[in-house]
């Protein structure tokens, strides 16, 4: 399989869009297909760091473009992020397909990149088989056969009137495109945080951090009251423009603190963080892989819906004010423990294996069940599932008035020890799960599947999903002797009966009983 990615990296844009595209890449190669990149010479571009992973890249060259009478300087309108591309689209067609011409004809083409949209897709559509596109913005229209994004909470809706009705559309943060580390490092980060410390703090603004975040964060913690013990990592780029600055304040910090450069084992110094600061960008995703509870800062406009969602389901903090910064720390680091299951529920980072499956077959055939924490806006569809058919296996069977669920929801989402998820099946709701900390050990689950979503394994692929987040703990469920279905479901997860419970009536079912 033959394949080029087109994607960019700059003072401007920052490194994210290559790494995920490598993330990618490396999966590819692993399956036998030949890749290549094709990339523009710009100020703090990472061609130096693909051709180092093995890739031949293609460079584009850096065109000047500070001629007022330049196109891309009067084409202001069409996308907030043209000049990213650092020539038009119709240039940077024509190099491309200079390039791509003088090769066979692509299996697929991967595009990268803000300021690419149908207009160059078109120009270079005789080169490729199949495209896929890779974004996070939803504000422009593509010709693709596949368009991912992985922004937590993103709706087909968003897409529907941008791209051709035959893409598959790949949406929501189940599909961030992570290395292969932080799968690898995953169970020992969640395990390590079965009873959360705060030993370890990272920071990490991104490789680049052109507007030096990393300093002014630092010139808030040090004013912070923090744990003596309490050593702080930062993580930069060899050739951020503020390295020595930030250096020179490390070295005046209370608190012990490294500064480490081009790293190439980040998933293990995450999966070793107990909390981190950072960019609301591609490594939200790799801190959530790894449960890490994070507080989040807004260096793009495009990171604003993210930082904000997440915030509103509790994964991170979204740090609005940076002089609000030490008063998140303190509130974040004693609400760890319920931060962490929230968060690694919204990847697990299996979501290059999902992208490759989908290259190499109908998407409709993959499973896509999802736990997303619950938000407030889930609020009535919860209370859809309370029917007499379903209440008349709980302690309380009658079904609440709409005041006394709303009373009740309220009151369940802000409880420390209590966690909502709505199960997600192809983009639908298809039921709710409960998850109840009874003690460091031991958690409660109870589950409601919607009668439109019976039978399909929703149930049963859930308590996997969660059993990856809640490993070394105790799970119960406590069962109604007559809820046929629901024994069926927890006795084939490996769930047994240790005893009865109220009357006789309702039966404690365990797993992994330490």
């Amino acid at each position: 399989m033959k394949i080029a990615i087109r994607t960019d990296a700059s003072i401007d844009i920052g490194i994210g869009h290559v790494m995920r595209c490598l993330s990618l890449a490396d999966s590819l190669k692993e399956k036998g297909a030949k890749v290549v990149f094709i990339c523009r010479e710009h100020k703090g571009n990472t061609i130096e760091l693909i051709q180092n992973k093995g890739y031949v890249v293609h460079k584009l060259p850096r065109l000047k473009i500070s001629d007022p009478g330049h196109n891309i300087l009067k084409n202001k309108g069409s996308m907030e992020h043209m000049r990213w591309l650092g020539a038009t689209q119709d240039e940077d067609a024509i190099l491309c397909k200079e390039v791509l011409l003088r090769k066979d004809k692509l299996d697929w083409m991967i595009v990268d990149h803000y300021a690419i949209d149908e207009t160059w897709q078109l120009q270079l559509k005789n080169t490729y088989n199949k495209l896929m596109v890779i974004d996070d913005l939803g504000n422009r229209k593509h010709i693709c056969d596949i368009l991912l994004d992985q922004t937590f909470g993103r709706k087909k809706t968003d897409y529907e009137a941008l791209v051709p009705k035959h893409c598959n559309l790949l949406l929501g943060s189940q599909y961030a495109l992570l290395r292969s580390d932080f799968i690898k490092w995953r169970k020992y980060s969640l395990r390590r945080r079965v009873n959360p410390q705060f030993r370890k703090l990272l920071i990490t603004m991104g490789g680049v951090d052109s507007n030096n975040i990393t300093g002014q964060v630092l010139d808030i913690i040090k004013n912070c009251k923090l744990p003596k013990h309490l050593e702080i990592v930062v993580i930069m780029g060899a050739e951020a423009p503020h390295i020595e600055s930030v250096n020179k304040q490390a070295k005046m910090m209370p608190n012990k603190t490294l500064v480490r450069t081009n790293v190439a084992n980040m998933a293990e110094i995450m999966a070793d963080a107990d909390l981190a600061i950072g960019a609301a960008g591609t490594t939200t995703w790799e801190r959530c892989c790894l449960g890490v509870p994070s507080i989040q800062m807004v260096l793009a406009n495009n990171q604003i819906e993210v930082a904000k969602k997440l915030n509103s389901v509790g994964a991170s903090y979204y740090l609005e004010h940076i002089d609000w910064l030490c008063e998140s720390i303190d509130n974040l680091s004693r609400k760890m423990q319920k931060t962490i299951i929230i968060t690694s529920s919204i990847s697990d980072g299996r979501g290059v294996d999902k992208v490759l499956s989908c290259m190499g077959q109908d998407c409709s055939s993959i499973p896509n069940l999802l736990l997303k924490p619950v938000a407030l806006s889930d609020c009535n569809f919860v209370y859809t599932l309370q029917t007499e058919g379903i209440r008349k296996y709980f302690n309380n069977p009658v079904v609440p008035t709409s005041n006394e669920h709303i009373k009740w929801f309220e009151k369940t989402i802000k409880a420390k020890e209590i966690q909502l998820f709505i199960l997600i099946l192809d983009s639908q709701k298809a039921g709710v799960l409960r998850l109840n900390k009874l003690d460091d050990r031991v958690y409660e689950i109870s589950i409601i599947i919607s009668p439109n979503y019976t039978c399909q394994g929703v149930a049963k692929n859930a308590l996997k999903m969660l059993e990856d987040i809640l490993l070394n703990r105790t799970l119960k469920a406590v069962i109604h002797k007559d809820n046929t279905a629901s024994i069926k479901v927890f006795y084939q997860a490996g769930f047994r009966i240790r005893e009865k419970g109220k009357n006789g009536v309702f039966i404690n079912y365990y797993k992994n009983i330490i």
